[in-house]
């Protein structure tokens, strides 16, 4: 029979914090369609070392606010590439690894917060409430990445869900 998405419980959110590795990217988009413009917050980080799904979905990272890529493939990205991938929107790609992506979700949310809400420097240090309208949705093959982003929900307080993959 038909499967429920793991994404369903972003309807139950104003803020949307989409995790993707790779292909996983492709729910990602789905559930950032279903929510056009301004009728959430919509914050993409994607991990990703293939050039051609970055120059392929570029243009569909329009419709969120914020799209972080961690660009890891072979072949550096050239400045006119770079240039042609964030037209299509407020994407900010890095040529590595990020040093903790946990931390980079955390100042990501803690900076949509302090323009919505009062100035905080970390996540602990925003109201619960506010915290409880964001959540974390995962798609991708990594069972570290889900286990690290999971944990890291829990103990900040944001709903989580995640679909991991492992063909």
């Amino acid at each position: 029979g038909p499967f429920k998405s793991p994404y369903f419980i972003a309807h139950d959110f104003n803020h949307i914090t989409l995790i993707a590795s790779g292909i996983g990217v492709t729910p990602a988009l789905g559930v950032m369609g279903q929510y056009p413009g301004l009728s959430r917050t919509k914050i993409l980080v994607w991990l990703t070392r293939s050039k051609s799904m970055l120059k392929f979905f570029a243009p569909l990272l329009r419709d969120a606010h914020l799209s972080v890529v961690f660009y890891t493939g072979k072949e550096e990205l050239s400045k006119y590439e770079l240039m042609q991938i964030q037209s299509h929107g407020n994407i900010y790609i890095q040529q590595s690894r990020p040093k903790s992506l946990t931390g980079t979700i955390e100042d990501t949310i803690v900076s949509f917060e302090n323009r919505m809400n009062n100035s905080s420097d970390r996540l602990s240090q925003v109201d619960k409430y506010h915290k409880a309208t964001w959540c974390l949705l995962y798609c991708g093959g990594s069972v570290n990445i889900k286990h690290q982003l999971e944990q890291f929900a829990s103990e900040k307080g944001l709903g989580w869900e995640s679909e991991v993959f492992n063909w």
